[in-house]
């Protein structure tokens, strides 16, 4: 089976809120597998269901290149901290272009596993960082939402100025 095709910034689809998994079946983990193919084809750190044209509320993960791929369904922020880091953040729907985002430096998130198992993580900076990060694709977010204006302004002159023209079409 082929790995999915990323979707790249000026994609309607990314600002799609995914849909909660009801069911944890073999479909479901024939989908997570394609998601997680692509995430280590693509050498990235996370990759959210959304950003290859799935609404299914899922990302792939690996808080290293060390670390194996893994999963997590329908996960939610269920604390953070106070402490704010400033995150340079890559995004693999928006090529090589990083974005400044100020988050919190620490959370917790709950989920599940492709076997409908709790998964419960306590994160700091990356691994908080690459988890808020992927939530917020699974909500329609993307960094740039996240960015200060000035930030904001920059990351969009340099995506655009590496769009090709129907790219720069469809953002506008």
């Amino acid at each position: 089976m082929p790995d999915d095709q990323i979707l790249q910034w000026g994609s309607p689809a990314l600002y799609e809120r995914a849909r909660a998994v009801e069911v944890f079946d073999d479909l479901l983990r024939v989908q997570a597998g394609r998601l997680m193919r692509t995430l280590e084809t693509s050498e990235g750190a996370g990759l959210a269901a959304t950003q290859v044209g799935s609404l299914r509320r899922m990302f792939a993960f690996r808080l290293s290149p060390e670390h194996p791929v893994e999963v997590l369904v329908n996960p939610r922020i269920v604390s953070r901290s106070d402490e704010l880091s400033l995150f340079i953040e890559g995004c693999l729907s928006f090529n090589s272009v990083a974005v400044a985002v100020q988050r919190p430096h620490a959370v917790r998130v709950t989920g599940f596993d492709l076997d409908g198992n709790v998964r419960e993580l306590a994160c700091e900076g990356f691994a908080a960082s690459l988890m808020q990060h992927e939530i917020d694709h699974l909500d329609g977010i993307l960094t740039l939402q996240r960015a200060k204006p000035a930030e904001r302004y920059r990351a969009i002159t340099e995506l655009l100025s590496l769009a090709g023209d129907d790219q720069i079409r469809a953002a506008a």
